[in-house]
């Protein structure tokens, strides 16, 4: 048929066409100048950032809209934080008090996240709101959520304490009043680190932004509303990924602070890396310290260390108990002698040393140069008695040498130029790193070494720890480890602090926190020292009066003890007697020392130590489950652990993985039908990291309405379906603007991911083929065509 014929019968299909085109090249030009654009607009905060605060709801009794229908929003700004910690012998009480108050006319739910310690022992929960104080208890995970949640529905003030992480922790506040202000306090215990012959206290104020790597999983509208959507590598990315504060709008969140020392001797130097303090003395073995003028804003660790007046007067051996209903429970803090000089005299081990650098996009700036810098000196510290390797990684890792090279002076050159030239970018693929170091470890093999000695592979990582799959790194290490040693060295100011000690830990090697540049020399010598020397191993403990048996310590087994630290255990005492003995090995010579634990000191919050490292334990085993039995057993055996995580939380009364807080007024509040907000908490930037140290880190960069880092491999949503308008945001931003009438209107919203080519742009290309084929299929159909009846002759 004539194609003239097509096209008079078809005129239509060329104008829809065309117009159809044009429509959508309009579209994609429109999105690709948004995203191209968007590079100007504030990056949120990842994950751990949330624990600053400052909330953002929309304001104004209509609903959040102004008269040209447009959504305004106001911050609500977290009023401050309140810090004071009492600090007798090793052990440290925290009360950490968030202030917040709501200047808007709507009733509202807080919800943000904070940081504490990787090891507190969280266990109260206090809230006052318009004059009223309620008091939190601890219930399984679940059903203080159903409470909460019913409270919230009924208009009943309410709270809820929740673990994300050792490290993470999330609150929700329900139903604050119209310009009410609300006060939470939250208590736990810590036992301080003394090592080297000095005390630290760590208090982390801010959580840096998180990798969240795998496949997004469906919105989950159970989930949270931080920027990242959940994965199969990380469950929980929706709720430790909080917005991050506009640089704008400058630093946030201040803190004050008051640390009240009792130390039990005189005190000599007390020192904190990163803030200014003043110190007051009431007498020689006490000391209050306070931060320096006016409130910080949070965005770093705050770090306190104290040791001795005295040099050598540190103590050698301490025990603290505390009764507990019909039991007991001791703490012990023992420093072998070997573990300080004796052993100093045993030959030094030839090495296998990997050292595995952290140049992801997070590294940007301080970090990283602190980073290097510590290399640099650990490269100076081998001899030729050793051999070492350098593997970096970010979004993928590369090995300098590919296998161990001898530590000759033409090796250490070029490996300190290696170091220099190494810069941040991508993202944080730290397990496949980790896997290329622990390759050939977990064989058992052992290498001749000079003199005939075997060689001790050590592994040293050097990161500021930013992932948010944690579990999936520390079973890799507990199944790969094998005959080797890994130490952990946490970079900048607000290190993870739960992956830098739980990966040591599974390891059998030791954690160090470089806080500060100036802190790179001192930190790094006490570190060679662990790396140089042999380690205490096969500690245990025995009761040779009996009891060893009724006698439950933890951690189990006993860590490896390295240079300068001191043996710490935790026990619950039922019909033990008063000796028990402390045994090991050093360089294969047998080591014991007897210990009398009568006397001692009380000590509140011991049995709220013993409970938190009991679950720190079973948490692991329910970790390292899979690799000593079949699936089916491995189910089993965590469903059991699980049960035993409940029962010790809920004895003891803390906060756990599967335990939380919650707090419920009697009296209603909110009267039914009156709507409620849902707000976010925005954090700092942890202080030196960049922040285009987050843009483009991922192998598939995210940008959305919600600007977020992207710090992310997974098509994330920032702001998920059924999850409007609760999330910080770029109020100037006109598409967010837009996002947000539409969800005061009641309009789901989705998010789509915006790559370097927009999500946008790859939708229209795709529509626009769509309607060029529909076109094409137009001009070419010719309708049904009769058939034919064959010819006398068969023709067509």
């Amino acid at each position: 048929m004539p194609i003239v014929n097509v096209i008079g019968r078809r005129w239509w299909a060329f104008p829809l066409a065309l117009a159809a085109t044009l429509l959508l090249m309009t579209v994609m030009a429109t999105s690709s100048a948004r995203a191209d654009g968007s590079a100007g607009r504030p990056a949120v905060v990842p994950a751990a950032a949330m624990d600053l605060g400052g909330l953002f709801l929309p304001a104004g009794d209509d609903g959040g809209h102004d008269e040209d229908g447009d959504v305004r929003v106001r911050a609500v700004p977290l009023l401050g934080t309140d810090i004071k910690v009492q600090v007798s012998g090793l052990i440290a009480r925290f009360t950490v008090t968030h202030h917040f108050r709501n200047p808007t006319a709507r009733w509202t739910e807080a919800i943000y996240t904070y940081p504490l310690p990787p090891d507190s022992a969280v266990d109260r929960l206090k809230m006052t709101v318009g004059g009223r104080v309620i008091e939190g208890v601890i219930q399984e995970r679940a059903e203080a959520r159903r409470l909460y949640t019913a409270a919230k529905s009924a208009g009943r003030r309410a709270s809820l304490v929740e673990q994300q992480r050792p490290n993470i922790f999330t609150t929700a506040v329900a139903n604050l009043g119209p310009g009410e202000e609300v006060t939470v306090a939250i208590e736990f215990q810590e036992r301080l680190t003394f090592r080297d012959g000095q005390f630290t206290l760590r208090l982390p104020l801010v959580v840096g932004p998180r990798y969240i790597p795998g496949r997004a999983h469906p919105v989950n509208f159970a989930g949270g509303s931080g920027w990242a959507r959940d994965t199969n590598r990380v469950p929980d990315a929706s709720k430790i990924t909080p917005p991050l504060r506009d640089d704008s709008a400058g630093k946030g969140n201040p803190v004050t602070l008051e640390v009240t020392l009792a130390a039990g001797f005189d005190i000599g130097k007390i020192t904190s890396p990163d803030h200014d303090i003043t110190t007051a003395r009431p007498d020689p073995g006490r000391a209050v310290v306070r931060l320096d003028g006016d409130a910080v804003p949070a965005d770093r660790d705050f770090v306190l260390r104290w040791a001795p007046a005295q040099a050598g007067a540190a103590p050698q051996a301490g025990f603290f108990w505390e009764q507990a209903g019909d039991d007991t429970y001791g703490l012990l803090m023992l420093m072998p002698p070997v573990s300080g000089g004796a052993g100093l005299t045993l030959p030094r081990p030839a090495r296998d040393v990997t050292f595995v650098v952290d140049t992801s996009g997070s590294m940007k700036g301080a970090s990283l140069t602190q980073a290097k810098d510590a290399l640099v000196m650990a490269l100076d510290r081998l001899t030729l008695a050793d051999r070492f390797r350098i593997i970096r990684f970010a979004s993928g890792y590369s090995d300098m040498t590919h296998r161990p090279v001898t530590a000759d002076r033409a090796a250490i050159d070029r490996a300190k130029a290696y170091v220099r030239g190494l810069e941040a970018e991508g993202g944080t693929e730290i397990s496949n790193a980790v896997t290329a170091a622990l390759a050939g470890v977990d064989n058992g093999a052992e290498e001749a070494a000079p003199e005939g000695r075997t060689r001790l592979r050590q592994i040293v990582l050097i990161t500021d720890g930013a992932v948010g799959d944690e579990d999936r790194l520390l079973s890799l290490i507990n199944g790969r480890i094998g005959d080797a040693r890994l130490f952990t060295v946490g970079i900048g100011s607000a290190p993870n602090g739960f992956l830098m000690t739980r990966a040591a830990r599974a390891g059998r090697g030791t954690y160090t926190f470089i806080q500060s540049a100036d802190e790179i020399k001192e930190r790094m010598a006490e570190l060679f020292l662990k790396l140089e020397r042999p380690a205490l191993t096969d500690v245990a403990l025995t009761w040779p009066q009996g009891g060893t048996h009724s006698v439950e310590v933890w951690p189990r087994p006993l860590p490896d003890l390295y240079a300068g630290e001191p043996l710490v255990a935790l026990m619950k005492l039922n019909g033990a007697g008063p000796e028990l003995k402390v045994s090991g090995r050093l360089g294969g010579r047998f080591w014991e020392q007897s210990v009398m634990i009568t006397g001692g000191a009380a000590a509140p919050g011991v049995a709220g130590l013993w409970g938190r490292e009991k679950i720190r334990q079973l948490m692991a085993n329910m970790r390292t489950a899979s690799l000593h039995l079949e699936p089916k057993d491995a189910d089993a055996a965590r469903v059991e652990i699980r049960r035993e995580i409940v029962r010790t939380a809920l004895d003891i009364g803390l906060v756990s993985k599967f335990t939380s807080l919650v707090a419920v007024d009697a009296e209603p509040g909110r009267a039914a039908g009156t709507p409620m907000a849902t707000s976010q908490v925005p954090v700092n930037l942890p202080a030196g990291q960049d922040r285009s140290g987050l843009e483009g880190s991922s192998a598939a960069p995210v940008r959305s309405p919600v600007p977020g880092p992207q710090k992310t491999m997974a098509p994330a949503a920032p702001m998920p379906v059924g999850q409007a308008a609760t999330l910080a945001f770029d109020r100037t931003d006109p598409a967010m603007r837009a996002h947000l009438a539409a969800a005061g209107s009641g309009t789901p919203l989705a998010a789509t991911p915006q790559t370097a080519t927009p999500a946008h742009a790859y939708m229209g290309l795709g529509l626009l083929f769509v309607v060029a084929a529909l076109a094409i299929l137009a001009l070419g159909w010719r309708g049904p065509r009769p058939r034919r009846r064959r010819g006398p002759e068969g023709a067509d």
